[in-house]
């Protein structure tokens, strides 16, 4: 891992009052989590007529209401256009053992669509799969108050399914400062059930006693659910490799919430094994662990290419009087870390980056040697500016350039499309999710809203990513053709924890032969914390 700052030197950080402790560790006395809804996909959904249904909707176990729905059907032999049910407030459920959608409000008799989702077994607060039975349907309704609909389709299969509530969670660190005013930021993924962490990225900035340090883990190793120990290399020289403890106030659970920090160190190793070590600095504000991110916190850069002709240039921007440090990750098509040289420094796949108040830093890639694409994680940016570059230039075509802002991971987003003569539209698709495979849901509409192709084919493993151009993969389907393309994800069976859906850019290529980037609506934001 690689720390990069303007003039390489330590940063200042502004200190944080005494008094917070004592308010934090009160609050860690009093508060309690409370259960949250949970999030529920369609996967697989499939009407009688050929039509499909996507999307999903949040549900309360505990207060039995439905919000944050999001459900769009196709059209099919039977049903001509598909509808769409949405709604952001929660609605009173009539039982846990089914979902009823009315399309439109107010209701207009014979032309409304309502959707009914029955579930073999209840929705609960636990999560899991559960399969779609009995009389699914969209319908009709047969009334102003739609208490009575006619049925157009039957639903022939598919499921519902929501991250357990037992699942391994993502905790993040808050309000960490150590005594010589440097902070701490970061995650990791614990799973108190195996008592495993995983997907650990830590990062300490420079201090008045040590520099900044970044502690990177992606693979699973079995640790205590009170405390967290690291090491900053794999291979360890004693006197330059760093350590960082940390120590809960109350053991990790797969239940979540928030939890305090009894004490923090980062020391030099002492030994060839890291079994002693010699403290450099302690927690002078130990702050807490949290279920919850800071929103901002991270963000999502769906393309990376360097190399064949392409260079590219992260952009970050502090608007701020403060130094803010933050930690960019990147990940190759295949899922592997991919290593990076910026400015020339040494190759590595996590860069931790000191951006002084009122500046921006740019970091480029050396464009050399053969083509390379992936896609990267920018960590502790809630008041940073994260932009990618990338420039192609190849000799006999013009000089091309696309900019793609760091964004957060969503449950889908839509896009628009240009296969006109001449013309061409490309995507760069990023799953975040260290744990989940998930299925690729796309829908083509033309300008009218009409359903030209749907497909649900495609998967991507965790941390895969993938760029394609439409003429390549969609030719045949949308020659000659413009609108908008929908993406919305699904996952292989239950979620496994953290699944954040695909994070997409969008590229328009025209005749001359240049390209720019397209710019994606979210449907739905989520956690882009994998």
């Amino acid at each position: 891992m690689r720390n990069l700052d303007a003039d390489q030197k330590p940063a200042r950080f502004f200190s944080i009052s005494k008094f917070l402790q004592l308010g934090l560790l009160f609050c860690f006395m009093l508060c309690a989590a409370n259960a949250a809804a949970l999030h529920w996909q369609l996967n697989g959904v499939t009407f009688s007529d050929g039509g499909k249904a996507f999307g999903g909707f949040d549900f309360d176990a505990t207060a039995g209401t439905y919000s944050n729905i999001n459900i769009t059907t196709t059209p099919g032999s039977v049903v001509a256009q598909g509808s769409y049910y949405s709604s952001a407030a929660p609605v009173v459920a009539s039982t846990a053992s089914s979902f009823n959608g009315v399309s439109t409000v107010p209701v207009f008799s014979g032309s409304t669509l309502t959707l009914a989702l029955p579930f073999s077994t209840p929705l609960t607060g636990t999560g899991g799969t559960v399969s779609i039975g009995g009389t699914a349907a969209e319908s009709t309704c047969a009334n102003a108050s739609c208490n009575s609909t006619t049925s157009l389709r039957t639903i022939t299969a598919g499921i519902v399914s929501a991250i357990p509530a037992s699942a391994p969670k993502r905790w993040y660190l808050n309000g960490v400062v150590l005594s010589d005013g440097a902070q701490v930021f970061g995650s990791f993924v614990y799973d108190s059930s195996s008592g495993a962490y995983s997907s650990i990225s830590v990062t300490t900035t420079a201090g008045k006693a040590a520099p900044g340090a970044g502690y990177f883990v992606q693979t699973p190793s079995s640790g205590s659910p009170t405390s967290l120990s690291l090491v900053s290399a794999s291979t360890i020289v004693p006197a330059s490799t760093t350590t960082f403890s940390v120590t809960f106030i109350s053991p990790l659970t797969n239940a979540g919430g928030t939890i305090g920090i009894a004490g923090v160190t980062e020391g030099t190793c002492t030994s060839a094994n890291c079994s002693a070590s010699n403290a450099l600095r302690t927690a002078s504000v130990a702050g807490s662990v949290s279920t919850t991110a800071e929103t901002g916190y991270s963000g999502v850069l769906p393309q990376i290419a360097d190399g064949g002709g392409f260079t590219t240039v992260f952009i970050i921007t502090n608007p701020t009087g403060a130094t803010i440090t933050c930690r960019m990750t990147f990940w190759e098509d295949n899922g592997n870390s991919l290593p990076l040289s910026l400015n020339g420094a040494k190759t590595a796949s996590s860069y931790v980056v000191v951006v002084p108040g009122h500046s921006t830093q740019f970091l480029s890639t050396p464009g050399a040697g053969p083509s390379v694409t992936g896609w990267g994680l920018a960590e502790n940016i809630a008041q940073l500016g994260v932009i990618a570059a990338f420039r192609l230039q190849v000799s006999n075509l013009p000089e091309s350039e696309a900019t793609v802002e760091a964004i957060p991971g969503t449950a889908g987003f839509a896009m628009a499309f240009d296969e006109s003569p001449g013309f061409d539209t490309g995507f760069a698709l990023a799953n975040v999710s260290a744990f989940d495979t998930v299925i690729e849901n796309l829908y083509f509409y033309d300008t009218t809203g009409a359903l030209i192709y749907n497909d649900s084919t495609r998967t991507l493993g965790p941390h895969e990513h993938e760029s394609f151009l439409f003429s390549s993969r969609y030719g045949a389907q949308l020659a000659g053709k413009r609108g908008t393309v929908r993406l919305y994800y699904g996952t292989q069976s239950t979620p496994a924890h953290g699944a954040v859906g695909l994070t997409g850019l969008g590229l328009r290529v025209n005749p001359g032969g240049t390209f720019t980037s397209l710019p994606t609506v979210s449907i739905e934001p989520t956690s882009s914390s994998e």
